[in-house]
């Protein structure tokens, strides 16, 4: 049977359980580094609410994801007063029961754990139901967004800080019928590599996001920021003419450099000494909405280390935060004014010899079940060059692939 057909079933059979994860590539090529075309997790049980509980669970399979406040469990002098819009808890990661993939260049499924029922999976429905089009409302105006991104340029220019990532916030109440349906609906509006479907009991990750937060393979370390976009067209020569902008913005390279030195340096905390290098930097990569400009940097994990250690020397992602690192997230938290939860964190999985890979929780929408709350959060960086407008404009394209999912576009 077709790929699509298989990872369309177990899509809709994994939905079904109280924890779930379900990662996919998308057949994307773009991905130089990835193991897995698809990877399925499913459990009833063996939920992983700390970081303790999480870094002592080494030897076996680990699913789930990272919010971002997991950093004040890193920079302990951190501290966040602001609300939740859909928590978390520290971690949220489970012990599957069942784990199913298919590894790249393959078309055979695996099968670890316990055997899953092939009767019940082939007899999933998988039509999706009617959605309600959710009323969205972000936590800025755009006039106060444009405002906070000139007091940010202020602190630039004082000298506070030199990049950071803003972000706004939209939510809307409204109940969603089949989360796993609105995902492969998303997916196929934007198939990017490290795409992923969560479920965390009630709450509900649907993440469509083209970025690498952190891989181990062996003692071989890998990370890749995206700084820097440009809008899609449907004109092939406008299209070429914006990817090549994106290449020569001095103002781009800039903010993407930037943050390849910060990961550069949470890369060297957990590295063998001369060993962190950047075999791509500034790396155009196309998507159906955007152009990205990716950079690779790689490092060999020094062996006293535990894969857990290099997490905690580099979560959360540089990109989604600026630099220097500790300082940006504490204005993060002033100038946002909300706990960002699963947004600019991670999801993904450890195996049970200990390499992992992780993503970078963007272009996402993330559903309370119980509180009927959905949200989605888009960002970019901002420098001292920054045009506010221009910023502004660019949360809205990165929401392009979400707008169109509900037939705002």
């Amino acid at each position: 049977m077709a790929l699509g057909f298989w990872k369309e079933k177990l899509l809709h059979w994994a939905q079904q359980f109280p924890h779930a994860l379900y990662l996919d590539s998308c057949g994307s090529d773009s991905d130089r580094y990835g193991r897995y075309e698809l990877l399925v997790g499913v459990g009833r049980g063996n939920a992983i609410r700390s970081w303790e509980e999480l870094s002592s669970s080494q030897g076996q399979w680990l699913l789930g994801g990272l919010p971002y406040e997991l950093k004040q469990r890193f920079e302990p002098h951190l501290r966040q007063t602001n609300t939740e819009s859909i928590a978390f808890p520290e971690v949220a990661f489970f012990v599957p029961e069942t784990v199913i993939y298919i590894p790249k260049g393959e078309s055979y499924l695996y099968i670890e754990g316990k055997y899953p029922d092939w009767e019940k999976i082939l007899q999933q429905e998988t039509q999706p139901a009617p959605q309600a089009k959710p009323d969205f409302q972000s936590n800025f105006t755009p006039s106060a967004y444009l405002d906070t991104v000139g007091q940010l340029r202020e602190h630039i220019a004082a000298g506070d800080f030199y990049e950071i990532n803003l972000s706004q916030q939209y939510t809307a109440e409204v109940v969603l019928e089949n989360p796993a349906a609105l995902f492969q609906k998303l997916v196929s509006i934007s198939p990017t590599p490290f795409s992923a479907f969560f479920r965390f009991e009630e709450k509900y990750l649907l993440c469509a996001s083209p970025e690498r937060f952190l891989q181990q393979q062996g003692r071989q370390l890998l990370t890749q920021p995206i700084k820097g976009t440009a809008p899609r067209d449907t004109n092939p020569a406008i299209d070429e003419a914006n990817k090549q902008a994106l290449l020569d913005s001095e103002k781009e390279r800039a903010e993407n450099v930037m943050i390849v030195d910060l990961s550069r340096n949470d890369l060297y905390r957990s590295s063998e000494i001369n060993s962190v290098e950047v075999p791509y930097l500034f790396d155009i990569q196309s998507f159906p909405q955007v152009h990205q400009m990716i950079s690779s940097i790689t490092g060999l994990r020094q062996e006293a280390l535990s894969p857990f250690d290099v997490l905690a020397h580099t979560f959360p992602a540089g990109s989604m935060t600026g630099a220097p690192k500790v300082m940006v997230m504490n204005m993060i938290d002033q100038y946002e004014g909300i706990q960002r939860g699963l947004y600019a964190g991670s999801v993904g999985y450890f195996q049970p010899n200990g390499d992992f890979d992780l993503n970078v929780v963007i272009r996402s929408l993330i559903y309370d079940a119980t509180a009927q709350k959905l949200c989605y959060q888009v960002g970019g960086a901002i420098t001292y060059d920054s045009d506010p407008q221009a910023e502004y404009e660019e949360t809205l394209v990165k929401a392009r692939g979400i707008k169109q999912l509900f037939g705002e576009l």
